[in-house]
């Protein structure tokens, strides 16, 4: 019996260090393997993206640049919403700054935060109505810049510009209202000369390494860029229409992997549904000066009539942080989950007990029933 508890104990304590030490080796070498792989390769990739310049330019920052205004939005939200007896309650909190000494007067640095709350009864919609308040704020910028009431040069987004959003006919009202405010954000940033970039965090895409023919390649466009990149390079590509139709193109490709292709061009044609005619939605890749990390940020963005490529990218590698990331969506990124506290979700959720015992004959009791936690465990997240 003392051997058996002995054995129980060693069990729950934890793994073996010898195990763990021969996974870790196992997982380093796949890793090592393929980044070995792209190392001796980068001469290969940087000439195939030279032969293609309809579709790829490498290009290095300006040492003379002209600053820009950016108007920078982020949110934060309670993820996933805080779940009670009668529902789902989403609290997002909106944040907004100006970064740059060419923004106008009495906006330069301004910063401001915005909270909004829903509750949903069957489902959690708090990350679609996030993105929706962020559009619905950029676009009420853009009105104010057409009025003349403030000035930047840039829009610039936390995450993607157009929506990751599958039209069909089962589609939710939300998710046709988010396509719906972009595509009037893209409409007035041309109408005012306003350049837009979303800054993508999370890439694993592998379109450019297949487009280039390295099909046998595992890690992502991402990877392979920050190995292939140097400080104060970038990758600007010629849009989401060309890249389909590069992409259109591998189908009787020798070495294509037929099931990823299929996927991603479906994933293209949904996209594609959502860009506004006439408009072209580009992206690219760029390597900060001096970063934590030495990785490519990836970004999409429209340039303005005023704005040219060039100097939209050399400004953004000049502004952003150890990161990697441009400062302004550093910081409004940091403000934006420092404003959704726990303090803000607590006085929320007490300011709306007291407003529907206010407006409603039923009982404390009742309220305090439909309003409590679905897990108590978590009340500790809202009130502790």
């Amino acid at each position: 019996m003392e051997g058996l508890e002995g054995a129980v104990v060693e069990e729950i304590v934890g793994v073996a260090p010898e195990i763990v030490e021969k996974v870790l080796i196992k997982t380093a070498s796949k890793l090592v393997r393929e980044v070995e792989k792209v190392k001796m390769r980068i001469a290969d990739i940087r000439r195939a993206i030279e032969t293609k310049k309809d579709i790829f330019t490498i290009g290095k920052i300006e040492e003379e640049y002209e600053k820009l205004c950016y108007a920078a939005i982020d949110s934060s939200f309670t993820a996933p919403a805080i779940e009670l007896v009668g529902g789902y309650l989403g609290i997002i909190a909106v944040v907004k700054e100006f970064y740059g000494s060419r923004c106008s007067k009495g906006h330069q640095g301004f910063i401001d935060a915005e909270a909004y709350v829903e509750l949903w009864f069957n489902r959690d919609y708090v990350n679609e109505f996030a993105k929706y308040y962020e559009r619905a704020t950029a676009k009420k910028l853009l009105e104010m810049k057409m009025k003349g009431e403030t000035y930047f040069d840039v829009l610039l987004l936390d995450g993607e510009i157009i929506p990751r959003i599958w039209r069909s006919s089962t589609a939710n009202p939300v998710d046709m209202k988010i396509i719906e405010i972009t595509n009037s954000v893209i409409d007035l940033a041309d109408r005012t000369d306003t350049a837009i970039v979303g800054v993508l965090k999370r890439s694993y895409s592998r379109d450019i390494v297949n487009i280039l023919g390295y099909h046998d390649l595992r890690l992502s466009d991402r990877a392979v860029l920050s190995l292939a990149l140097e400080p104060g390079e970038y990758l600007a590509i010629a849009g989401y229409y060309q890249l389909h139709q590069e992409l259109e193109a591998l189908k009787n490709k020798r070495g294509v992997d037929k099931k990823w292709l299929k996927a991603r061009l479906k994933w293209y044609e949904g996209l594609l549904q959502n860009i506004p005619v006439g408009y072209n939605i580009k992206l690219a890749f760029y390597r900060a000066m001096k970063t934590l990390y030495p990785t490519a940020t990836k970004i999409e963005y429209t340039t303005s009539n005023s704005i040219h490529e060039d100097a939209l990218l050399t400004n953004l590698i000049q502004i952003s942080t150890s990161t990697g990331l441009p400062a302004p969506i550093d910081e409004v990124d940091r403000l934006a989950t420092t404003t959704l506290s726990r303090e803000l979700k607590h006085t929320v959720y007490q300011k709306l007990i007291a407003e529907v015992a206010k407006n409603t004959k039923i009982g404390i009791k009742e309220i305090q029933s439909l309003l409590s936690f679905m897990n108590p465990e978590k009340l500790s997240s809202i009130l502790g």
